[in-house]
């Protein structure tokens, strides 16, 4: 709130997820610290509170330079610090297990061929409505050969 007053630097569980942070107007942000993603990301906060982590990944600052932003943010008196709860520490939902050399092979294949059987179930499938459509004229003539003079002689 006031220049003179020392605030506290900003303790290590603010970038634990437990906080989110807002910026109430715009500050004056250090000269080392003025690039266009920490901008980017200090016009974002303007619009609503964003977690440490999120401030982290968007302005691609280490823990060091995030921290210093923090605590210069907070010094002007420009950071609004939400406190959000305790919080379980995420844990993957899924514990992903190395695939064999087979099914690594299977998925490589079916990509591959994915398209080439796609493209074939689709001249199957124009081959087939071209058969049934009866509006279709006999002679195919003008439709599968053009009128060229190679071809019509």
């Amino acid at each position: 709130m006031y220049g003179h007053e020392k605030r506290p630097l900003p303790a290590e569980d603010a970038f634990d997820g437990s906080h989110a942070y807002r910026l109430k107007h715009w500050p004056r942000i250090p000269e080392p610290l003025r690039t266009a993603r920490v901008l980017g990301a200090c016009s974002r906060m303007t619009l609503g509170p964003v977690t440490a982590g999120w401030l982290l990944s968007q302005t691609g600052l280490d823990l060091a330079g995030a921290s210093e932003l923090i605590t210069a943010l907070q010094a002007q008196g420009a950071l609004e610090r939400i406190d959000l709860g305790w919080r379980v520490p995420a844990e993957p939902a899924v514990k992903r297990v190395p695939l064999s050399p087979v099914a690594r092979l299977r998925g490589r294949l079916a990509q591959r061929f994915a398209w080439k059987q796609a493209l074939a179930a689709t001249i199957v499938c124009l081959g087939v409505s071209a058969a049934l459509d009866h509006r279709m004229p006999a002679d195919l003539g003008t439709l599968a050969l053009p009128n060229l003079p190679a071809v019509s002689g």
